[in-house]
């Protein structure tokens, strides 16, 4: 690895930790939405690899031990790390606008991880832990829409740095 791409995953853990702070909590649950979607598919793609995949995860768990979420660590680190990989994958397939689908389905990753990481570990009921699948799925939608954005955004200003 060299120093521009590790300074990269640097900067971009350092974005998936602060948007994944910027948080919308939810009062039908103890849980919240938060915009660390977005930042977790900017990483992905433009580090790529398994570096993007370790920045995405690394930097929502981070989050999650900051909000005391401390539970959650482990289960955020994979899922996040999966959806960033699946979106990755899908991102370098696409073209032009359809490219929003590759962050879609990266997202679907979000709900249906935490849906069996609930189910099975913290609340050990899957129906409870279906309360939360729309919620997820609303973070999953806004993360793909606004992670789209901040790609074309990277992708103006920094047009050598897609992997």
């Amino acid at each position: 690895m060299n120093t521009k791409k590790l300074v990269l995953c640097g900067l971009l853990t350092g974005i998936v930790v602060v948007f994944t702070l910027i948080v919308i909590p939810l009062p039908i649950s103890n849980g919240y939405v938060n915009l660390g979607d977005a930042a977790v598919f900017l990483a992905a793609n433009m580090v790529g690899g398994v570096w993007g995949m370790l920045c995405a995860g690394v930097g929502s768990a981070l989050a999650d031990f900051i909000l005391g979420y401390t539970v959650y660590a482990p289960a955020t680190f994979l899922i996040k790390a999966a959806a960033a990989g699946v979106s990755m994958l899908l991102y370098k397939r696409l073209k032009g606008g359809y490219r929003i689908l590759a962050l879609a389905l990266g997202g679907l990753v979000v709900p249906a991880g935490y849906f069996l990481f609930e189910g099975a570990f913290v609340l050990k009921d899957f129906t409870l832990a279906a309360v939360n699948v729309p919620f997820n799925l609303l973070q999953a939608a806004l993360g793909a829409v606004l992670g789209f954005a901040l790609l074309k955004i990277a992708e103006r200003v920094f047009p050598d740095s897609r992997p």
